[in-house]
């Protein structure tokens, strides 16, 4: 019964990590294609693309591991590091929005500028950092499926700082920011030009409405990028904390977990293929509207998100 279990894993884990992998590749390709116009979003989407292909890797590398040796270790810090990443990365995509949107940053600011390489670089050295700290104390081994932070005894201690803590933080965060972007966009649609205003006022209430229409499904599709992270990573979360608790290794649920996190790459794809499709055609809308040769208003001055097909 338990080796068919695991032939059933095994079969599941390598097609969802086909399929992911394909994913993260497609996103890859249409990254470089845009490369010189790409915007901070393109660019942690990028490095979102590359953390789920390392996960996959190291999961379906050695999916049935017997020891705690080298190679174990390795594929647990890589784990480690990737799931950071993205953590990192999700909450970078709803602070750059929350800051842009609601704070108003001029993209031609050169802070802004800092903030986008500080972004990029926090994204992918800091997990890293943070992954090779229980390599000091010994705190990676056999954990379900693959190798992970050690459970036992006092080992526990350490996935509680170093994996639920920045889980919770960096989501919790990322979900706070969301909340004050819809509420500063229904704001302005309540404050927006009355009716009486039309007629004065046409373009600037078009232009209103149009940066409304764009912040709405922005946030909209990064709320799902967020649910979709969380749908993935809290079974493992889950798991670990069950097993901590109740002492036991609960093989079905580490499993299923696994499966669910290696499965990041392709729902990220698929989100990404439906945001761009909405995009282009808001774009085209936008053509086929546009009246006046002058410049709009854009109360989403130097916005990241404007033009992004994320």
């Amino acid at each position: 019964m338990q080796e068919m279990g695991s032939t059933l894993y095994l079969t599941l884990l390598i097609i969802i990590s086909i399929l992911s992998l394909i994913g993260c590749f497609v996103l890859l390709i249409d990254y470089f294609q845009q490369k010189q116009n790409a915007n901070l979003a393109a660019k942690l989407l990028v490095i979102l693309s590359i953390s789920d292909a390392i996960y996959v890797v190291a999961v379906v590398t050695n999916p049935t591991p017997q020891t705690d040796g080298a190679f174990c270790v390795i594929q647990a810090l890589f784990k480690q590091s990737s799931s950071l990443s993205t953590f990192i990365v999700n909450f970078f995509f709803c602070l750059t929005t929350y800051l842009t949107i609601v704070e108003n940053i001029d993209i031609t600011d050169d802070k802004y500028h800092k903030y986008k390489r500080n972004a990029k670089i926090f994204s992918i050295l800091f997990p890293f950092l943070i992954a090779l700290i229980p390599i000091t104390y010994n705190g990676y081994g056999i954990q379900y499926y693959a190798c992970s932070f050690k459970t036992q005894n006092a080992y526990w201690i350490g996935e509680l700082l170093l994996f639920f803590l920045p889980f919770g933080l960096l989501f919790g965060s990322s979900l706070y920011f969301l909340l004050r972007i819809q509420g500063f966009l229904k704001e302005i649609q309540k404050n927006k030009l009355g009716h009486d205003d039309f007629i004065i006022n046409r373009r600037t209430l078009m232009s209103q409405n149009s940066q409304i229409t764009v912040g709405e499904q922005y946030t909209k599709f990064l709320f799902y990028y967020t649910l979709v992270h969380l749908f993935c990573w809290l079974p493992i979360i889950v798991s670990s904390i069950l097993d901590i608790i109740l002492e036991r290794d609960f093989f079905w649920f580490g499993g299923i977990s696994y499966i669910l996190a290696c499965s990041q790459g392709f729902l990220d794809f698929v989100l990404f293929m439906i945001s761009k499709r909405v995009s282009s055609q808001s774009q085209v809308y936008e053509r086929n509207n546009s009246f006046l040769t002058a410049d709009p208003i854009d109360i989403y001055r130097g916005s990241v998100v404007y033009n992004s097909s994320l």
